[in-house]
């Protein structure tokens, strides 16, 4: 089993995210769900974006770090997954953190070259899950981390449409059947660690 740091996207900790969280320890996981916001929550994801870009990516990767530190540190197989703006801070953590083993960005990726990172980590193994019309995802960011990544470390699994969160339930954009695809995936990954 892992340890996964689910971080959450510019709404905040949503209901959603609290049900993946759940859905991952039902699995036997212990995951840890930072709270980045202090209990704020958006269901306008311009507003969210706003408050996120408030602070520098890094200061978001910092308070996930002192969450851990919280926890009482990361336990065997350390993963780090996020939603959108948790996808960029759990990209940067895992790319930086040698003992890293998974990495799941979902709803976005950015290219290697604006995290100080030389070279993926020895026992890492990701995914990155996007819509391959989402005008949040940047294709040639996604490219970068795909080419970045050593073969066969990276799943990339690309959905149809442009809808961005298309896995948060309760959101006008929300795709059952592309949600539930892409949580079985997650799972899936996450019992092969």
């Amino acid at each position: 089993m892992a340890t996964v740091v689910l971080i959450h996207s510019a709404l905040g900790l949503t209901p959603t995210v609290l049900r993946w969280a759940d859905d991952l320890r039902a699995e036997g996981h212990d995951v840890i769900v930072p709270d980045l916001y202090g209990g704020d929550t958006y269901e306008d994801l311009d507003a969210g974006v706003e408050r996120a870009d408030a602070v520098p990516l890094s200061e978001h990767v910092d308070a996930v770090r002192d969450a851990i530190v919280d926890h009482g540190g990361l336990g065997q197989n350390p993963v780090y997954a996020g939603f959108s703006l948790g996808a960029a801070v759990a990209e940067v953590l895992a790319l930086t953190d040698p003992d890293a083993r998974g990495m799941i960005l979902m709803h976005g990726a950015m290219s290697p070259q604006w995290i100080d990172a030389a070279e993926w980590g020895e026992h890492l193994t990701g995914q990155v899950h996007y819509a391959v019309e989402d005008s949040w995802c940047e294709a040639e960011e996604i490219q970068a981390l795909v080419r970045f990544a050593p073969e066969r470390a990276l799943e990339e699994f690309k959905y149809d449409g442009s809808t961005h969160l298309f896995a948060f339930a309760g959101l006008p954009v929300y795709d059952q059947y592309q949600g539930a695809l892409m949580h079985d995936r997650v799972i899936a990954f996450l019992a092969e660690l």
